[in-house]
């Protein structure tokens, strides 16, 4: 057994479904289908079978990808062919997965959503056709169809509108995720550490990496377990303390809330110029309106910082003001905690 602590939170790589912690339902779903599948293919024969198609939809960062790749695990496929929505609009990059595929190869396009009308189309018709029609100027000669391999194919999109109805409707498992209760992200956190051979002082460093991951695992584990550990090693420590946890957490400027230095800044400035357009908000924040809409205000508007009224204009609530008024500015702490550690 290797008895090496691991060095990125990413060096680990679940393979059951069993050991996903949280979305009960997905795992649940999935884990229907795959003892379906293998009783099937124990009685009858694996000719003509194939597993799913499955969709998986929603938040970006709460597991998708790696709830695909503990699919791919299960099913014991040899070869992941992992690829996104705007790769494969490339065509000859699409026919090419699709014609190299096997029975043994999961096709997995993450952002799905960011395939094009043609792609989507293309995909639709090898799923429910099992094969590829060629076109005459891609032979140069003259159209032909080429048949398909009964492969593993999974989508997973944060914007499932963007796809065809027609596309939607061929996934024969939809799968739905949601974001993390804090006790769900907790275990995962301690299941991440436990496989990195990471120590920790007590359970209360895991529930403030958990607090303060606005209920995604990525969070939790790629930016927050990540910067705390690194601040262990840079004090030349085995195991992360709550001093490593308090001060990792002020460099990140991330708060008891989960709100970082954008999010309050967008706060600030709602609480200091009352109600505000989109636009004007924009402006006061000399940031573009889609970093507002899909960085910055799906977590506060969630939580009940921010409403928005009927015409769209946003207003801090009483909840958003007492988090602005009792939250002490974060760049003073960390000067303070540097401070602490020089002494």
């Amino acid at each position: 057994m290797n008895n090496i602590a691991g060095t990125d939170v990413n060096h680990v790589q679940i393979t059951r479904l069993s050991h996903i912690q949280g979305q009960p339902q997905v795992v649940d779903t999935l884990q229907l289908h795959l003892r379906a599948y293998f009783n099937i293919r124990s009685t009858s024969g694996s000719l003509g079978l194939s597993f799913g198609p499955v969709i998986l939809t929603g938040p970006s960062g709460t597991g998708k990808t790696m709830v695909a790749k503990a699919v791919h695990a299960e099913l014991g496929n040899t070869e992941l062919i992992e690829t996104n929505g705007v790769t494969v609009n490339n065509t000859s990059e699409l026919f090419s997965n699709l014609i190299n595929a096997n029975t043994n190869t999961t096709i997995f396009i993450d952002e799905a959503q960011g395939m094009n009308s043609k792609a989507q189309h293309i995909l639709l018709t090898a799923l429910s056709e099992k094969n590829l029609p060629v076109p005459a100027r891609m032979s140069s000669q003259h159209s032909y169809t080429i048949p398909l391999a009964n492969f593993t194919t999974i989508l997973a999109t944060t914007h499932e509108y963007l796809l065809q109805d027609a596309l939607r409707n061929r996934m024969r498992i939809y799968c739905r995720f949601n974001y993390y209760s804090a006790d769900d992200l907790t275990e995962i956190v301690r299941q991440r550490a436990d496989a990195l051979k990471w120590e920790y002082e007590s359970d209360q460093v895991l529930q403030i990496i958990a607090q303060r991951a606005k209920g995604t695992p990525r969070l939790a584990l790629n930016t927050n377990l990540q910067t705390c550990w690194y601040v262990a090693k840079s004090h030349d420590r085995d195991v992360i303390t709550l001093t490593d946890a308090h001060e990792a957490f002020s460099y990140l400027q991330i708060d008891e809330a989960s709100l970082d230095k954008l999010d309050r800044s967008y706060l600030s400035a709602l609480e200091k110029y009352g109600r505000l357009p989109l636009g004007v908000l924009s402006s006061k924040l000399s940031l573009p309106s889609l970093t507002l809409t899909r960085v910055v205000e799906p977590y506060l508007l969630r939580e009940g910082f921010v409403v928005k009224d009927k015409t769209s204009a946003r207003a801090i609530t009483q909840k958003g003001i007492e988090h602005i008024t009792n939250t002490s500015a974060l760049s003073n702490t960390v000067e303070d905690n540097s401070k602490n550690v020089d002494e």
